[in-house]
């Protein structure tokens, strides 16, 4: 009767444990789920900066001429979108390395558009920069755009380090890779410029 019982019980236990575990895959898998979406709708914070900084970058550049608007094509040709991807399809590291790029061009445009005529002429040579009008806006503009993207990268950091976080402990860290869950790299600032205040003063009254 014992034995009987203990034969009849073991599948039972058997199916409980593999209940069990299919419940427990189900909540990790969603929860894990629920952070890497989180992560991937931060990083879009960080697309739209860069993208809003890229073709302010671009707007600048338009109004120069010469040199200066030579340069500028060449530190953004030399970027990962000359793979012909857009800022959404790159990885991370690249939107990362990218947005140095970008700060580089920028720094670049300041500083020639403060030498006088020699880098760029008078703003009655530039009709495009009579849209900006007065330096305190253009001074505005950047630093809203660099004030967004430090905001994303926050945002994206937080989020990716959660979803890490949550795909790294135990027992997790025992499927997630075979569920497809893959590290989300952070958004690191490789430029060391990037406390650097922009000083605009002088940009259009040349």
């Amino acid at each position: 009767m014992d034995g009987s019982f203990l034969s009849e019980g073991v599948p039972i236990i058997i199916g409980l444990i593999i209940v069990l575990l299919v419940i427990w895959g189900i909540v990790i898998y969603n929860r894990l789920v629920k952070a890497r979406n989180a992560s991937k709708e931060a990083l879009q914070g960080i697309d739209v900066a860069l993208e809003t900084r890229f073709d302010q970058i671009k707007a600048q550049a338009e109004a120069a001429t010469g040199i200066v608007q030579t340069e500028v094509e060449l530190i953004l040709k030399a970027t990962s979108l000359r793979t012909g991807r857009t800022i959404r399809e790159l990885t991370v590291d690249e939107k990362s390395e990218l947005n140095a790029s970008l700060k580089e061009a920028e720094q670049y445009l300041i500083q020639q558009s403060q030498q006088g005529p020699g880098a760029l002429a008078s703003i009655e040579n530039y009709p495009d920069m009579n849209t900006w009008q007065n330096v305190e806006l253009l001074q505005r503009t950047i630093n809203e755009v660099e004030e967004r993207l430090q905001a994303a990268r926050r945002v994206y950091n937080r989020a990716a380090t959660d979803y890490n976080t949550k795909r790294e402990v135990f027992p997790t860290v025992l499927i997630a890779g075979m569920l497809g869950f893959r590290e989300h790299e952070l958004f690191e600032l490789t430029d060391q410029r990037k406390r650097a205040q922009y000083n605009l003063e002088g940009f259009l009254d040349k």
